[in-house]
């Protein structure tokens, strides 16, 4: 009997500490989380190196004239299809800003969603390689709000499968 009641004890006070940390990390990441709909709801993302952060919005994005191009989309859940999108190389982007890469860098690109896909320099150096897309098809990439992949969505041509592209992109690092 002292068993279990210890057993439980340590269940409880597990549970108790589990409990406490989720509330407390929940609170660091408040801010964060009002920032990323922020950058959601005004079709913006940071673009950064060396500690600099810059708001690139849709207005610099379509300034900068997206291409049409192709890439096969292939996920968990679909066949490979050949889709249409418009977008501008990320190359391209970064040098607009005064972002330099090399080809040794690493490049992370961050989503509203907590996932990140991370590049080489080469990756990105690439010609008609990496695009941080607008469009699909013809059509507006719709916010995660509103069941899309949107506002922006980062695709690798060059990747066989589309695991790696990051959409809701929210962030972008250089280093």
């Amino acid at each position: 009997m002292k068993r279990i009641r210890k057993r439980n004890l340590g269940i409880i006070i597990t549970l108790v500490l589990l409990t406490a940390a989720v509330a407390v990390l929940a609170f660091l990441n408040a801010g964060s989380l009002e920032r990323k709909q922020e950058l959601e709801m005004n079709a913006e993302f940071l673009l950064g190196s060396g500690g600099a952060q810059r708001t690139i919005t849709m207005r610099d994005i379509l300034e900068l004239d997206p291409v049409d191009f192709e890439a096969v989309m292939d996920t968990s859940t679909t066949d490979p299809t050949s889709v249409t999108f418009t977008g501008v190389e990320l190359s391209r982007i970064c040098e607009k800003f005064g972002i330099g890469i090399e080809p040794g860098m690493i490049v992370q690109v961050k989503a509203l969603d907590g996932y990140a896909s991370a590049l080489t320099g080469e990756e990105v150096l690439a010609g008609d390689n990496v695009y941080i897309c607008v469009y699909m098809n013809g059509e507006a990439l719709k916010t995660k709000s509103e069941g899309g992949m949107g506002p922006y969505l980062m695709i690798i041509k060059s990747f066989l499968y589309s695991q790696r592209w990051c959409k809701f992109v929210e962030e972008i690092v250089v280093g």
